[in-house]
């Protein structure tokens, strides 16, 4: 019977993410649906792109930022492309034309459901650094600049950080937006104009001022790298590097050339200047394995408490599966969030983390 009630519960909270995570999502960046008398032209090429990719025209929403950027949410049937005010005022009909046929192929493809379940429950993980931080404010810790805020804050993203980035890596979102890449090509047929909008953006980005509202566990959702993150917690952004290589995306576009599922890809360099750091990767890695590691000392002192006695077995019992799972966590986001292989599919996946977990956690501090 319990098991029961919990795998009915477990199916509801699922349909209701899935059915209703596109909401909450457009909700977090103020997006506004955007009439069609507002922009006639916008809503002219998004049905001709979907007519020739036989899908139904997604909504089009829009959200006030300066960074231009554009994303689709929704799920099986209904779909949403929101673009930020500055994308619409920056790029011209062919620029965007060629921008939502990359959100097309996402909807062709069947991204776009699987894309919008993970950002919220990966966006709810990240949004746990915010809430450790106001939880040591109204405790009498200080202000948001304070040392204390922010030394919660940053111990709440080493903790958020790797099983976040584990989850968006898990769907192989580098590969997903060379599928899309190459819907895009054939439903434009100017891959010229795909791939020097991708080249400006992901060159004109970074040089932006850093926004609070993109949320790292939203960042497979664009087309392009979103944002820079500098400061305190910059070096955990790199476990968030979703997107190919911009040099290897632009050279498969231009040249029209679909990817081989097993086919290395190159992201020995930074793919946008700052963004992806190895040293800083690696060590975003360890400090999520330490802040691990001291949580564990704070649930012995609580078990500890609990039975008023130090039980070894118990302890001990605790420490040896908790140590398994935290390595288990951080080995596997460290392969996935650096492999250099478009995977054929989930199951290999799982099975290369079950494999090399361990090994790659080892491999992490050594020299690349």
């Amino acid at each position: 019977m319990i098991v029961a009630i919990i795998a009915i519960s477990g199916f509801l909270l699922y349909a209701y993410i899935y059915f209703s995570g596109s909401k909450w999502i457009l909700r977090w960046y103020g997006a506004q649906k955007v009439k069609r008398s507002e922009k006639p032209l916008l809503y002219s090429l998004l049905e001709d792109l979907s007519s020739r990719a036989k899908i139904n025209p997604p909504e089009i929403y829009s959200f006030e930022s300066r960074i231009p950027s554009i994303f689709t949410v929704g799920h099986t049937g209904k779909s949403s492309i929101a673009i930020s005010t500055s994308m619409l005022e920056m790029f011209g009909e062919l620029e965007l034309e060629a921008l939502m046929a990359h959100e097309i192929g996402h909807i062709q493809n069947g991204d776009v459901g699987k894309n919008t379940f993970i950002a919220l429950i990966a966006g709810t993980i990240m949004s746990f650094p915010n809430f450790a931080m106001w939880c040591s404010m109204l405790s009498g810790f200080g202000q948001p600049d304070d040392p204390a805020p922010r030394f919660f804050r940053y111990i709440g993203t080493a903790i958020a950080a790797p099983p976040a980035a584990l989850l968006i890596h898990l769907t192989n979102p580098a590969r997903r937006e060379l599928e899309a890449d190459e819907i895009a090509v054939k439903l434009t047929k100017n891959p010229q104009v795909l791939a020097k909008t991708i080249e400006y953006l992901e060159n004109y980005i970074p040089l932006q001022p850093v926004s609070t509202r993109f949320n790292p566990g939203h960042f497979h959702l664009f087309s392009t790298h979103t944002q820079q993150v500098r400061g305190y917690l910059s070096i955990f952004i790199s476990q968030f590097d979703t997107h190919p290589e911009t040099g290897d995306r632009v050279a498969r576009i231009l040249s029209h050339t679909t990817y081989s599922k097993n086919e290395n890809i190159s992201n020995n360099h930074s793919r946008v200047p700052g963004f992806f750091d190895v040293k800083n990767w690696r060590l975003s890695l360890g400090i999520s394995f330490v802040s691990y590691m001291a949580f564990l000392f704070v649930i012995i002192v609580g078990v500890t408490f609990a039975i008023k006695d130090f039980n070894f077995l118990v302890n001990g019992g605790i420490a040896a599966i908790y140590t398994c799972a935290v390595v288990l966590l951080i080995g596997a986001t460290a392969k996935l969030s650096r492999r250099k292989t478009y995977f054929k599919s989930p199951s290999l996946i799982r099975k290369r983390i079950i494999l090399n977990s361990v090994q790659a956690f080892k491999h992490l501090m050594k020299r690349e």
